[in-house]
């Protein structure tokens, strides 16, 4: 299984990418979404961890035109965020995200709700 991290975050990209190297996946990154999406140009994944807030293009703005591609119709995507409001919640949901993990994680929990959604 292979996932590609969406997070400006340096921090967060080692610890996320390390915790899903640790469980087996292949991992691939991206600063934020602009550069994710050069990646899905190319890349094949099989699921996408996004930060919300980012330079150049944010969570929302990128998973969206993730969905406009029907290549990523079912691939499951995580918002990995900060925020907690209900109404960020609703529209991750609208754009399209399949889930909601709040930062900091435990990485056991991480491995739970990854393999919960690409299974």
């Amino acid at each position: 299984m292979r996932i590609l991290i969406v997070d400006d975050s340096p921090t967060i990209r080692d610890i996320t990418s390390a915790t899903l190297r640790d469980a087996h996946y292949e991992v691939i990154e991206a600063s934020h979404g602009v550069e994710g999406l050069k990646l899905l140009e190319t890349e094949e994944v099989d699921m996408i961890i996004s930060d919300l807030n980012m330079y150049q293009m944010g969570g929302f703005e990128f998973v969206s035109r993730v969905r406009v591609n029907p290549k990523f119709t079912f691939t499951p995507i995580l918002f990995l965020t900060t925020e907690d409001s209900e109404d960020c919640r609703q529209m991750g949901r609208d754009v399209g995200a399949t889930g909601w993990m709040l930062k900091p994680f435990e990485p056991s929990e991480l491995i739970k709700v990854v393999n919960r959604l690409v299974n």
